[in-house]
């Protein structure tokens, strides 16, 4: 038995039921539960991985989970059982001041867990035409949780994710089908190749060359429009800024990566197959852009979700600029980062909740300053994520951040690991004005709202309290599974 089926089963389950549950605690509780079991089995997944190297299939190879997807699954499921523990007060909070009503409350705790269940999906799916579908299925579920509070801003923010993101999709199956194109030998029209990514990696070196650079190509714009990678990024601070606090913190924190995920098993398909770093640089020169295009927006926003939606921006493309760089060490940092960021991200957009339900509002300047003495716990959690964020120690994404600056130096990438450095200090020195225009000093006398003092604090300490203790130690078995998915990115034999 492997923990693959299940992993599916009991979000898609949990999220059917609560389409017969009448009670938002019942259906919270549900999702809860949920969540929790597929922490469990995805840490089971993760323990299958050792001794090493190792893939777990199921249902004849269409499923398939090696150590890059046990990875990814373990991240998914600590990002969606967070904000599932951090949605229950906050949708009391919000049904209280009448800025939700209970129907749509019911459509967020069944739209969520679907949305899990399509990301798991992703990350287990051996076939690429279903790994696109499930892709498709975590777009459809998501976009009508950006729609939830059904303003006019936040339906524009729903039309205009919808309309990039099935451009952006529609882009990737081209780049899909022209993958399945190279396969096909013309000479003989004995058998069909089989569709599944460990099939077309056996047979890599038979791969028309020039169909999957075009086909690269257009997964590259098609997924990296889904991960949010810059030009295409449009679409990501306006959804983050209008969705449910926890639907922002599963977009960025997890979602993003998976559409990441989609892109990189296509770019080792594509480096097999050439034998050259055209993927590579590719990859390298979108990160780096992303992370050249977020520095100043961050600098001048005005919005807190929006300016926390430009730093996710900045973390994608450091991720995707680190295994476009291509050494060992590079891309260990990147999926390290990939995951301190997905531990850290959820806490700053929990904290931004609490804030926009105390202020009614996210304009920084109407916010602050004095939030510390107003939400003395929330300012304690947003305060350390941003130092995490900014990549300041004792905090993982310092190293993380040094890993692939240090590599990209060493591999010679002069030129790109400037503009990564130069990019990063921006974002720091953007990050922290920001928070100090909120945090420190007297607060402003008019409150709307009674604050919380208390809310969210369950989920933030959670996730904050992980970041620590992983940032300073690593588990064998985690630390195992991270050098694993090195060395499948990296194409080490």
């Amino acid at each position: 038995m492997t923990p693959l089926v299940p992993i599916l089963v009991v979000p898609t389950a949990a999220g059917l039921l609560c389409l017969l549950l009448h009670s938002r605690r019942a259906m919270a509780l549900a999702n809860g539960l949920a969540f929790t079991v597929t922490l469990g089995l995805s840490v089971w997944l993760l323990l299958a991985m050792r001794p090493g190297p190792q893939v777990v299939t199921e249902c004849n190879e269409f499923f398939r989970a090696d150590a890059l997807s046990a990875w990814m699954a373990l991240l998914i499921s600590v990002v969606s059982l967070g904000s599932s523990i951090y949605a229950g007060r906050y949708f009391q909070r919000d049904l209280a001041a009448g800025a939700v009503t209970p129907g749509r409350v019911k459509e967020f705790y069944v739209l969520t867990p679907l949305f899990g269940a399509g990301m798991f999906l992703v990350v287990l799916a051996n076939n690429l035409g279903v790994m696109w579908l499930a892709l498709e299925a975590t777009a459809l579920s998501s976009v009508l949780l950006v729609a939830l509070y059904n303003r006019s801003t936040s339906l524009e923010a729903a039309w205009k994710y919808v309309i990039l993101g099935s451009l952006g999709l529609a882009l990737a199956l081209f780049g899909t089908v022209f993958t399945y194109a190279a396969a096909i030998d013309q000479q003989s029209a004995v058998e069909l190749p089989s569709f599944n990514w460990s099939h077309l990696m056996s047979i890599s070196g038979q791969l028309n060359p020039h169909m999957i650079k075009l086909a690269f190509v257009f997964v590259l714009v098609g997924y990296g429009t889904k991960a949010g990678l810059a030009p295409m990024h449009n679409w990501l601070p306006d959804a983050h800024s209008e969705a449910p606090s926890p639907t922002s913190a599963m977009l960025s924190g997890v979602s993003l990566k998976v559409a990441l995920y989609a892109l990189v098993r296509f770019h080792i398909l594509t480096t097999a197959s050439l034998g050259t770093s055209f993927s590579q640089t590719l990859l390298l020169v979108f990160g780096v852009t992303s992370m050249c295009v977020a520095a100043p927006f961050i600098l001048v926003q005005s919005n807190l979700k929006r300016l926390l939606a430009y730093s996710s921006l900045e973390h994608v493309g450091l991720i995707c600029a680190g295994i476009g760089l291509n050494s060992r060490i590079t891309i260990f940092g990147a999926l390290l980062h990939m995951g301190y960021h997905a531990l850290a991200k959820p806490v700053l957009f929990f904290a931004a909740g609490n804030l926009h339900q105390t202020c009614h509002t996210l304009q920084l300047r109407r916010i602050g300053p004095g939030m510390a003495r107003v939400l003395l716990l929330t300012a304690f959690c947003l305060g350390l994520a941003g130092v995490a964020a900014v990549g300041l120690p004792p905090f993982g994404l310092f190293f993380s951040e040094i890993l692939v600056l240090s590599g990209g130096f060493a591999a010679g990438h002069l030129t790109a690991t400037v503009l990564l450095l130069v990019a990063i200090l921006a974002s720091f020195c953007g990050l922290l004005y920001q928070f100090a225009r909120i945090l420190p000093g007297e607060p402003k006398v008019a409150r709307r709202s009674v604050p919380a003092p208390l809310a969210g604090a369950p989920a933030m300490l959670l996730l904050l309290g992980a970041l620590l203790v992983f940032s300073v130690w690593l588990p064998a078995p985690l630390l195992e599974v991270i050098r694993q998915a090195t060395d499948i990115i990296g194409g080490a034999p």
